[in-house]
């Protein structure tokens, strides 16, 4: 319930209309030696030309470095989503959002929703890092 309310007060707020698809997401990082991370939890509202905007909370962590994670709280993401139907990359099918954070360390956002391999998910920083992260769709609904 508290989800449904979030993703109607997100439609509202974005200007669309209540109909449009609604896509809440969470992204776990898993330790692997070398690979910066990070941990993310957001909605996105999806118009009729696959346009998505939304907001998201981003935590990232640099690869041994426990005192250099960074948060970046309810920060605006505008992009894409693509489809892509079981067999044609990957045994599942999974949905694939681009993104633009209307924030200036993040440079964008590519994040695998329920795509099998691990640590498919990148949010690329303005200093060139890439954390990576699994990402899985919460909810969906119309």
């Amino acid at each position: 319930m508290k989800t449904f309310l979030s993703a109607l007060l997100l439609s509202s707020f974005v200007g669309l209309p209540a109909l449009a698809e609604i896509i809440t997401f969470k992204c776990v990082s898993v330790e692997a030696a070398g690979v910066h991370k990070f941990d993310a939890r957001g909605a996105v509202t999806v118009d009729d030309f696959n346009n998505v905007e939304g907001f998201i909370t981003v935590v990232t962590q640099k690869a041994q470095a426990e005192q250099s994670a960074q948060t970046f709280d309810q920060v605006k993401i505008i992009g894409r989503i693509r489809h892509f139907n079981a067999g044609e990359i990957s045994t599942n099918e999974f949905e694939q959002l681009i993104l633009k954070a209307d924030n200036d360390y993040i440079k964008s956002l590519n994040l695998l929703l329920d795509f099998e391999p691990k640590i498919a998910s990148r949010v690329l920083t303005i200093d060139n890092f890439s954390y990576r992260s699994n990402c899985k769709i919460i909810e969906s609904f119309n």
